[in-house]
């Protein structure tokens, strides 16, 4: 059942994602023909912005899941109710208090902006409805936790991905009638508050059980404490990047920056579908079957690298050619940059592992040291390379500090208090891993060569070539390696699948 509930909840989140992956293209393209380079860039820095306003709830959602698997798999409705009665009250207090803090802040927006010719009144309130349409959630998180409790994470995803695909297609069409950016951004409050109160209709409906407790829990506070170290370092690491480059860059850096970092935020956004999903087992896994832990992690640890090689691969050599195609040259950059945010990617998949151990296991207080320091070298390189090297100089900075971070840190923790095994097996398996991207850079390399990619039919023959040619290369590898568990694993859940149709 644990995986079952995983795998529905990956293919349910991987199919939305790929629709939203494609409508958010086709929106940009059309914002970027009907609303300008300026507009866009600004609607992109108040995501990354209201990122930060969101650290208010200081890491609650994964404080308040970890404390549910227990309840959960025990059935304890009255320790389930005591727990989200606390969340609840929590939540409703974050989310008025983010709703006055991006009021307060939209007094000084301009702040992050270098330059721009759009009046400033309006940038304020269109900050402000932004604010309200993401904000609205917070009012429902705690039906949102408990579904991912249960292992049932798809069920709120695709509410989620739902009210995402709704944006998309009102985004174009709004812009498409010769509608303005605060129209637009209207529409969006509107659809989060319909999603909202679908959301617990539901939820409700299914949780007979769900009431309000007098004996409120808030033993959850004590993780929510630890954890926001690590939420501020994830954000600083995954988001400072498009605040710094329009602070000294400018709007129309951020969507060259954008126009990279979104496609490659989409192809992240869905192996972390996989990892939403595997997070609730993992820890289910840990109260229930704690002796399976190893086996999990290097089973999952190997599948996380064998996708890193054949996903990242391909898309160096076929991301830029399909900028060019559907933006235009001028929001291509140059291959340094290309391969800059390709490594990120690469990085942000392989640590999968290490990061979910850490959450399912609850291990977040000795993480915080790992957390800060990531912080601050980010930032600080940033800002100092920022000047000298422009959007590379960011880049690399955001690399330097999750590698010297997370891959030297995070080891330590798993393998000595989760798996007991030894940390030096971890980086044996990386230079092994390492060796294979390798191989398989410089084999694609050369046949990527042979084939021109200068119209939308070619470059989707080259990258279906590319692709399939890192499959294999990647595969074989893998096979005479010998790191194939994950594939008998995947070979046990789809026979066991047809068994159970028989």
């Amino acid at each position: 059942m644990r995986t079952k509930n995983t795998l529905k909840s990956f293919i349910y989140g991987a199919f939305f994602t790929a629709i939203i992956a494609i409508l958010g293209l086709v929106k940009t393209k059309i914002l970027l023909q009907c609303l300008g380079d300026e507009y866009v860039g600004i609607y992109q820095l108040f995501y990354q912005i209201y990122l930060y306003i969101s650290l208010v709830d200081g890491g609650l959602c994964a404080a308040v899941t970890y404390q549910l698997y227990k309840p959960v798999n025990e059935n304890n409705y009255e320790e389930i109710n005591s727990i989200l009665s606390g969340a609840k009250k929590y939540f409703n207090r974050i989310g008025l208090f983010v709703i006055i803090l991006g009021l307060l802040l939209s007094i000084e927006i301009m702040f992050f902006i270098k330059e721009t010719t759009i009046n400033v009144m309006y940038i304020r309130v269109c900050f402000i409805l932004y604010i309200i349409s993401s904000a609205v959630s917070y009012f429902t998180y705690s039906h949102q936790i408990l579904y991912e409790a249960e292992q049932k994470l798809y069920k709120t995803s695709n509410f989620d991905q739902i009210l995402s695909i709704l944006e998309s297609v009102s985004a174009i069409i709004i812009a498409k009638l010769g509608g303005k950016l605060l129209t637009i951004l209207i529409s969006f409050v509107l659809l989060s508050v319909l999603k909202n109160i679908i959301l617990v209709v539901i939820s409700r409906k299914e949780h007979k059980f769900l009431k309000k407790s007098e004996n409120i829990n808030m033993s959850f506070k004590k993780d929510a404490n630890s954890l926001i170290i690590n939420k501020v370092n994830n954000l600083i690491i995954e988001n400072s990047s498009v605040i710094i480059i329009s602070k000294y860059l400018g709007l129309t850096a951020i969507v060259i920056y954008n126009a990279y970092n979104q496609i490659l935020t989409m192809i992240k956004l869905l192996i972390m579908r996989f990892n939403s999903a595997l997070v609730p087992s993992v820890g289910n896994l840990l109260v229930a079957e704690k002796e399976k832990s190893k086996k999990i992690f290097y089973e999952l640890n190997s599948l996380l690298f064998y996708l890193g090689s054949i996903i990242s691969v391909p898309l160096f050599f076929m991301i830029t050619p399909f900028i060019n195609l559907w933006y235009g040259k001028d929001y291509t950059s140059n291959n340094i940059i290309c391969f800059l945010f390709v490594c990120l990617l690469y990085i942000q998949i392989v640590k999968i592992p290490l990061d979910t151990f850490i959450k399912a296991s609850g291990e977040f207080k000795k993480i915080k040291n790992c957390s800060v320091y990531q912080s601050i070298v980010c930032v600080v390189l940033s800002l100092l390379l920022v000047k000298k090297m422009g959007m590379s100089g960011v880049l690399i900075a955001t690399l330097f500090a999750l590698i010297t971070g997370t891959f030297i840190h995070f080891p330590q923790i798993i393998f000595k208090k989760i798996i007991n095994d030894k940390v030096l097996n971890y980086y044996i398996l990386w230079i092994k891993y390492l060796i294979g991207i390798l191989i398989n850079v410089t084999i694609v390399y050369f046949i990527q060569n042979m084939i021109k990619a200068n119209s939308f039919i070619m470059w989707f023959v080259k990258g279906v070539i590319v692709f399939l040619l890192s499959f294999i290369v990647t595969t074989i590898y893998y096979y005479l390696v010998k790191e194939t568990a994950f594939f008998e694993r995947i070979k046990f859940m789809i026979n066991s699948k047809r068994r159970n149709k028989k």
